[in-house]
Order: C-alpha cells, then sequence, then structure tokens
C-alpha cells in the first residue's frame, strides 16, 4: 500500500498504557492510513521501534514523509510514558520532524464524543488508574458532537470518591470491568488511533513543542492535591 505524498503526515505513538502501539495518519485527509498494536502487555521496550520500522514498511511511508511524530504525553504508566518519550524525542532531535504531545485525557474523551452524543450524556469522565486505590480524574463537556471541551484540570482522586452520575458517560481504564458506571469496553483502553485522531486536530493548531522541552506526564512525578469528588460537584 503507498500513500500519496502529503504534507501533513503524522507518525503517533502510544505508549501510555499496558499495551504498545503506533498509527500513521494524515491530517489534511483527516484519515487514520494505518495501526499497528501488540495485544502482549508491558513490552514497549521491545516492541516500539519494530512497530514504527514494521509499519513505514508495510504502507511504503519513509521518514522523510514524516511532517510530525505525535505521542501520548500521559498521565500513564511511568514506564511506557518514559520509553515513548526517549524514542520521540530521538526522532525530533532537531525539530524535524516536530512533535506533537497528545494528552492522553483529551483523546480518550474525543475517541467518546459521538458515543456520549448519542446516548444524550452531558459529559464524560475520563479516569486513568494511577498506584494504589488512586486514579487521574478529568472531565469534558461538549456542546455538540464534534468539539470537546475541559472542564476542569486533572485531579488524583481515591476511587471510592468517584460517584456514579446518571449522564455521565465514564470511560478509561479506570471503570474497565467496573459495570456501575455504565462504560464500554471499547472506552476503556487507549489506542494509537484515538491518540492519532487527538493529533490531527492539534497539528491543524500547530500545538508543538521544541523536543528538548518534552516531559510527559509521570505518575510519580504528578503531585497534584488529593481531592473528594461529590456525585454533585461537575455539572455540565
Amino acid at each position: 500500500m503507498q500513500h500519496q505524498r502529503s504534507s501533513s503526515v503524522l507518525l503517533c505513538i502510544e505508549t501510555s498504557g499496558s499495551l504498545c502501539g503506533v498509527a500513521l495518519a494524515d491530517a489534511t485527509s483527516e484519515q487514520i492510513l494505518a495501526e499497528l498494536s501488540f495485544s502482549e502487555p508491558f513490552l514497549h521496550d521491545k516492541l516500539l521501534a519494530e512497530a514504527v520500522h514494521s509499519l513505514m514498511k508495510m504502507t511504503e511511508i519513509s521518514f522523510a514523509d514524516i511532517t510530525a511524530v505525535a505521542v501520548s504525553s500521559g498521565p500513564g504508566s511511568f514506564t511506557g510514558l518514559r520509553i515513548g518519550a526517549a524514542f520521540a524525542k530521538a526522532l525530533c532531535f532537531d525539530d524535524s520532524p516536530k512533535l506533537l504531545p497528545v494528552p492522553t485525557m483529551h483523546a480518550y474523551a474525543l475517541h467518546a464524543l459521538n458515543t456520549a452524543y448519542t446516548l444524550g450524556k452531558t459529559d464524560i469522565c475520563v479516569g486513568i488508574p494511577s498506584h494504589r486505590d488512586l486514579v487521574y480524574l478529568q472531565h469534558f463537556g461538549f456542546r455538540d458532537a464534534s468539539e470537546i471541551i475541559a472542564m476542569d484540570d486533572i485531579t488524583l482522586v481515591k476511587e471510592e470518591a468517584v460517584h456514579v452520575r446518571t449522564r455521565t458517560l465514564y470511560v478509561g481504564g479506570a471503570f474497565l470491568h467496573k459495570p456501575d458506571f455504565m462504560s464500554l469496553p471499547e472506552l476503556c483502553c487507549i489506542t494509537p488511533t484515538m491518540i492519532a485522531a487527538m493529533a490531527m486536530r492539534r497539528f491543524k493548531q500547530e500545538q508543538f513543542v521544541a523536543s528538548e522541552d518534552f516531559v510527559p506526564l509521570y505518575s510519580q512525578e504528578f503531585t497534584p492535591k488529593i481531592a473528594v469528588i461529590s456525585s454533585h460537584e461537575f455539572k455540565p
């Protein structure tokens, strides 16, 4: 498969979760060109470089065709984020291609937007597991099925402090296998395609960073005040 040369081909890397994967996307046509993911968890260091090489070989896209490298910026797995960030920064060490961080929470919310809108939900709650019984939490609103709006900053909360709201759609790994939160399994695992979808929007907004300045949202280094969230605190 050969892709017609474009000035906006993105190499998208997902290593924030337990699974490793990469995707290629064309921001001009807003198309996902290809994706390669691995179901074996925690093999980022062994699989990432080979995944990129294999995907580009299969699509006949060379590194010279890549305009930007998008990488999930967390929160998420410390080791996974470190590996993804180091790999992306190495590729973008001279800012050619450009480095494009993608907040993992936003990628989740954008992926869930159509589902939330169709189901008549008023907001989206993204939860990513941290350590012990803590989760990273962020809420997103929307006016229609085209744009998400962050309603708050990321907060680190105790798992038992998150209360079910009937008009909220819950997404992210923190809600996987938790039927009380009425989530869907396909909305609880981050994928390269989800990173690519958000990356295409951020590319058009030119939200690049210099490779030497990029630092992911490492779990161990992220120390917000632990809050207790009530079911009435977030209103659409």
